[in-house]
């Protein structure tokens, strides 16, 4: 019978953690976040601490390894996929355990205080390892399916905190109204009832909060112009001037065929030189601002100081790069951009541990001034490409008065995986979060043009040559989400590490007064 328990066990944690995976693009299932999350946690509230723990690593490997499997396509290697999987399994672990710790106290099991406790301990897990080590790893948060959901409603309101809260409360009352055992402590006949029907409630209320979408400083027309890489890519960046030259042509089709626009806008380094330093690509730049007769927002990379610095810059015809209003990237991505530990990682025969030169991490606000045309200056919250899913960067530029998000990207090492597709996700989260109109502008692809709400008003296919040429509003106004800033993430975290030392201290004390109240049986 333990045989065929934990052979079930097992079976069900994997395909909790598969339906986990398939709520994320590229299925994009976002209700099947409930359901996942319930079958996991029967699989962990009742247990004993090594199957949990067992249960945890299955369900995790399960959801984690296809979530990121664009890991190998970007090092060459299948170790750097699997230690990032299991860094984000060692988080579900520490999860884990607090859970197991709190199955002593009574309170921690009731009808209200099981959905509290493990989605206020999963929220400040979730965020710890947003944050750390280094610039953490803000992916596969259980908010981020949501922004298609009713709850993504409640995004200006706490942003991914509170969407990730009250997931994991939802689904914790799944679990209990569909418990078939006696030994959940209901006090009275009515509380599955109440839990189905409260659950209910939250996701109706969460979907009449209302998403503005009106404009409140005008609208803006953006040109967004991905010129795609040629692989290898970097072959491909290798020859001077050649992406340049793909954004160039594509901002010619863009020109020809669109309505003028106001803001012409191209992906990360879709300049492959800096043009300070390379009369080709400044002549393709110029060229390009100038057709359009419009500022053209893009990316560059440089070297200063043995450190690679990767660049936003704004280019304006007959005036060039506006050296006034540059953005560098603050979050480098480790493995990726950098390398910690280089003498032992430069080891691994992978192509992340062959990065000869690690990106800097600039101090700077995430807000760039452009100056239109028609006399308008529009300040833009910005981030570069895996910044869209920090909050800690994109929230500062949208306080600072950012009327637009735009976060221009380069994904060509991730071919056409559902990489691009789960950033772009995390920018629609961004978008609700802020009440700002997103643009997300892929060298490569996918990318596309978010509404306030989270809605894509326009989109293209990951690894293409395509554009994009749309309006969308601006806004001024200030969510709940942007005046918190990092405050209900600092929250939830802190209060976590309080809970689990709580917890642990008083599974120690409940274990020794069962010790001793053992002795004395014994002694009788």
């Amino acid at each position: 019978m333990k045989n065929t328990s934990l052979i079930v066990d097992v079976f069900l944690s994997a395909l909790a953690g598969v339906g986990m995976w398939a709520a994320f693009p590229s299925l994009s299932l976002w209700w099947l976040i409930f359901p996942s999350l319930a079958l996991y946690f029967s699989r962990v509230d009742h247990s004993t601490l090594s199957r949990g723990l067992l249960n945890t690593v299955v369900f995790g490997f399960s959801w984690w390894l296809p979530l990121i499997h664009w890991v190998t396509l970007a090092t060459g290697g299948y170790l750097p996929w699997a230690a990032l999987a299991t860094t984000q399994v060692i988080a579900l672990c520490l999860w884990a355990v607090i859970a197991r710790l709190s199955q002593s106290i009574p309170v921690v099991n009731s009808p209200l205080g099981q959905p509290f406790v493990y989605a206020l301990t999963w929220v400040g897990v979730e965020q710890l390892r947003s944050h750390y080590p280094w610039t953490g790893f803000p992916w596969g948060n259980v908010a981020m399916p949501q922004v298609d959901s009713p709850l993504g409603h409640l995004a200006p309101w706490g942003g991914e905190v509170v969407v990730s809260f009250v997931s994991v409360a939802l689904a914790v009352a799944l679990r209990r109204v569909f418990y078939f055992r006696s030994d959940l402590g209901d006090e009275h006949w009515f509380t599955r009832p109440a839990l189905l029907v409260g659950s209910l409630g939250v996701f109706f209320a969460a979907w009449m909060i209302p998403l503005p979408l009106s404009q409140e400083a005008g609208t803006i027309r953006v040109g967004v112009v991905q010129g795609d890489v040629e692989l290898p890519g970097a072959h491909t960046f290798g020859i001077e001037g050649k992406v340049t030259t793909n954004n160039s042509a594509m901002t010619q089709e863009l020109v020809a065929q669109s309505d003028p626009v106001d803001l012409l806008i191209w992906g990360e380094t879709g300049a492959d030189r800096d043009p300070r330093e390379s009369g080709l690509v400044a002549q393709l730049v110029d060229s390009s601002a100038t057709l359009a007769h419009a500022p053209l927002l893009f990316g560059f990379a440089n070297v200063k100081d043995d450190k690679r610095w990767n660049w936003l810059g704004v280019w304006y015809e007959s005036e060039g790069l506006d050296e006034e209003s540059l953005y560098a990237k603050q979050k480098p991505v480790p493995f990726g951009e950098f390398i910690p530990f280089r003498s032992l990682i430069s080891k691994l025969a992978t192509q992340a541990a062959q990065i000869n030169m690690d990106m800097a991490a600039a101090d700077n606000l995430a807000l760039m001034n452009v100056h239109l045309h028609d006399s308008r200056t529009i300040p833009i919250a910005v981030g570069i490409c895996f910044e869209s899913a920090y909050p800690a960067v994109i929230g500062p530029g949208v306080m600072a008065g950012g009327q637009l998000i735009v976060t221009p990207s380069n994904n060509y090492h991730f071919q056409s995986s559902s990489e691009s597709a789960q950033q772009n996700q995390l920018l629609r989260l961004r978008a609700m979060e802020y009440s700002r109109s997103a643009i997300q502008a892929s060298t490569t692809g996918m990318s596309s043009v978010i509404l306030p709400d989270g809605r894509m008003k326009a989109t293209t296919d990951p690894h293409s040559a395509a554009w994009l040429a749309d309006s969308v509003p601006l806004r001024t106004s200030m969510t709940k989400t942007a005046e918190l800033g990092e405050l209900p993430a600092q929250m939830v975290m802190g209060a976590t590490g309080v809970y689990g030392v709580f917890a642990l201290l008083y599974a120690s004390i409940q274990a020794v007064v069962n010790w001793n109240s053992l002795r004395r049986q014994n002694r009788i």
